[in-house]
């Protein structure tokens, strides 16, 4: 069971783990396969895409062509791969619908630019996304993809961070990888036949171990950064008979070294840098440098990384192609240095103004060095490009839809206005700028959640991570300085930190009654000037899901990460004992969503972690597929008519087993319900028989949904292709 304060690096990645299905990769893969070879369903519509267009969401690998290098190939952590021809000025997506859209690492066939590896599975330390499902190779440079070597037949790492084609033997790749997951395997691995198959590399060890980086010498040795969390931890290099030698002439301890990223001068081999964190990730411990090819190396950082942070997230160096004292190191910004790490300039500022020429996205996860002065950064804001070797900068992202949502809400009174948090982006808004498709930041650091008045589109609350809550003030006027902070006074630092993404809610009778979760729920009567704890700690996990009937006075109820359901009929002052009953397993509750018309109808989605069933294994609704121990079958929608006292699930088989993540009714006759999970959106009209809605959504994990009541429009926040909108 994943902790709520669980994270490799970063907290919020909770939210994700806690909701990500457990079986997820074989059944994810196989249902994309499969409806993408199905036709889609005349009578239904399609949905389209409005956005981001504007704002990008996490890059994690980056290749330009060897020859024409305004040919960029972009792989998004969870929104597949992204082509394009202007040097990144406009990009589209060039990824199937069948395939992992985890993607982890790219690398052009040392022979022919048009063969187009691509690894899934981003291997950035930061668990808030599923892993990959293997290699994949284009022949046409990204037109078309195939399945070259399936992790799970091939025993692959499922989070591959580099990939490399060997131009000095031909046939031969090498990969590396990392794990979340002491099940999967991690590690170096070599293909001899271009990934048809594979050999781990267990020299170093026999044991899981962690490869983040490779690069090859014309004499034919490599050199890998690895992780092997001991004294072996360090910069190896391949010898003869498969023998691996770890070197240490003027390195650190490897005891003290945690992820290191290394980068060969293409125009003086013999020139490697490598860029090196300490332990715990937290710190830079060195920049070094080797003139004869690894046997020796001299630290040249100095003290000017003392101020950057988090290397094991973000970790990336390169070398220029013809200078090969032109080097550029990205962490959270990027820094170059013009002779060979003897001095260096801190190149972008992440806490700049946006779109000035020195602002760059944080977090820098690759750079791509094509010649000349140009440099290509990748980051959590999308793709960076300098023409003038990072004297000025600016975001090449036009396109790029990748936005990671965590959720999403609609202003009641206008449906051209909406926005929500995104991972690693802040709260967006779009509506209120004059180009559509087009958001607009107004919060920043990771966005959590966002709720419209219903009578006032201006009247807006939003949140970021770690329960701080933010008011909107101004009609006109949505930049940050117009957002006052509003956050419970009561709150102490420890219970800021139980619901990193915390789920606020709005009372829809009384706009300035709001409410949010830590392990209790929080209320304010006065539009956040005022708040007040209002339950007990319920489970004494987070609050996960807070739902307030539109048609029920001071019922409130509040869905838990174990599974537990808690009801108040009075607005708060007393409450119920845990409702959740023997029939809803104790995973996380996603939504509680409650019928428009009729409070005592309510529904549930859960999502895929945790243990399976308070009760003993029962039969679907259908009677088709009953329970089994283990995760397989396990109901994830779950239906009472009253008021809590009873549920029973009513998913079918047919649908996927994945995670559940939202549930909202239609606010007209016939009130039908959509249901939104790691594969798509689905509807019923009678809590029995359910049908596919997805049509022309991406292969994303759909994270939210909202129904708009004087629009009759669907839109569905994804987390990995930004937003989607319907007319039903």
């Amino acid at each position: 069971m994943v902790k709520d304060e669980f994270s490799t690096f970063k907290r919020h990645s909770a939210w994700f783990s806690q909701r990500a299905a457990a079986a997820h990769g074989g059944e994810l893969k196989e249902y994309w396969r499969k409806r993408a070879q199905s036709a889609l369903q005349p009578e239904l519509p399609g949905w389209e895409c409005v956005g981001p267009y504007n704002i990008a969401g996490r890059v994690a690998a980056l290749i330009a062509h060897p020859t024409d290098p305004e040919r960029l190939w972009a792989g998004a952590a969870a929104g597949g791969v992204w082509s394009s021809a202007d040097g990144g000025a406009s990009w589209k997506s060039c990824w199937p619908n069948w395939a992992s859209p985890n993607i982890g690492a790219l690398a052009f066939d040392a022979a022919d630019p048009n063969l187009i590896y691509c690894a899934t599975g981003e291997a950035n330390i930061s668990p808030d996304c599923y892993p990959g499902s293997g290699l994949y190779l284009s022949r046409d440079g990204g037109g078309n993809w195939e399945l070259l070597a399936a992790a799970d037949t091939h025993n692959l790492p499922r989070r591959i961070g580099v990939l490399l084609p060997c131009k000095f033997a031909p046939s031969k790749l090498y990969l590396g990888g990392v794990t979340h997951d002491e099940q999967d395997p991690a590690g170096l691995y070599g293909s001899p036949d271009g990934g048809k198959t594979w050999l781990r590399e267990n020299s170093p060890s026999t044991c899981n171990y962690w490869c983040h980086s490779l690069t090859a010498h014309p004499e034919g040795f490599l050199l890998a950064g690895l992780e092997l969390f001991g004294a072996q931890t360090g910069i190896w290099r391949s010898g003869e008979n498969g023998i691996w030698k770890q070197l240490h002439g003027g390195l650190p301890a490897g005891d003290k070294t945690g992820r290191i990223s290394l980068a060969m001068a293409a125009s003086r081999p013999h020139t490697v840098y490598a860029l090196v964190s300490n332990r715990v990730g937290s710190e830079v411990l060195g920049v070094y440098r080797s003139r004869n090819g690894g046997e020796r190396w001299q630290e040249v950082g100095g003290a000017h990384f003392a101020a950057e942070g988090q290397p094991s997230y973000n970790n990336t160096i390169a070398v220029h192609p013809d200078d090969p004292d032109t080097v550029v190191c990205g962490l959270n910004d990027l820094h170059i240095s013009r002779d060979g790490g003897a001095t260096w300039r801190r190149a972008s500022h992440w806490d700049a103004e946006e779109g000035s020429p020195q602002y760059v996205h944080a977090d820098q996860h690759a750079i791509v060095l094509p010649g000349g002065k140009l440099i290509y950064a990748a980051n959590d804001g999308g793709v960076a490009a300098s023409e003038d070797l990072g004297e000025t900068w600016s975001m090449r992202v036009r396109g790029l839809v990748n936005t990671m949502f965590y959720d999403i809400d609609v202003a009641p009174s206008n449906g051209k206005v909406f926005g929500g948090g995104a991972q690693d982006n802040g709260s967006l808004v779009t509506g209120v700028k004059d180009q559509k498709g087009d958001f607009l930041h107004v919060l920043g650091g990771d966005g959590a959640w966002m709720v419209f008045d219903p009578e006032d589109e201006n009247h807006v609350v939003g949140s970021g991570s770690d329960i701080h809550i933010f008011r909107h003030t101004a009609a006109q006027h949505w930049s940050a300085e117009h957002w006052e902070e509003i956050s419970p006074k009561g709150m102490k630092e420890d219970e800021h930190h139980q619901n990193a993404i915390a789920v606020l809610a709005m009372d829809p009778g009384h706009a300035r009654t709001l409410w949010v979760g830590s392990r209790r729920l929080w209320r304010t009567t006065k539009d956040g000037r005022d708040w007040q704890a209002v339950s007990p700690e319920f489970d004494g996990s987070a609050i996960t899901a807070i739902e307030i009937p539109p048609v029920a006075p001071g019922h409130v109820w509040a869905g838990t990460r174990r599974g537990g359901i808690f009801r108040s009929l009075d607005g708060g002052e007393t409450w119920s004992g845990d409702l959740s009953g023997p029939e809803i397993p104790a995973r996380v509750i996603t939504r509680i969503e409650s019928h428009p018309r009729k409070a005592s109808r309510l529904v549930v989605t859960i999502g895929g972690t945790g243990i399976v069933s308070r009760a003993i294994p029962r039969a679907r609704v259908s009677g088709a597929v009953p329970l089994t121990s283990g995760t397989e079958n396990i109901a994830h929608v779950f239906l009472t008519e009253d008021d809590g006292l009873s549920w029973r699930p009513i998913d079918t088989p047919e649908m996927p087993n994945v995670a559940y993540h939202a549930a909202v009714f239609e606010t007209h006759e016939p009130y039908r319900l959509f249901a939104a999970n790691d594969c798509g959106v689905w509807m019923t009209e009678d809590f029995a028989a359910w049908s596919d809605i997805s049509t022309t959504l991406p292969n994303a994990m759909i994270s939210d949904l909202v129904y708009h009541h004087r629009d009759r429009s669907l839109t569905a926040a994804t987390y990995g292709r930004g937003i989607w909108r319907v007319i039903l």
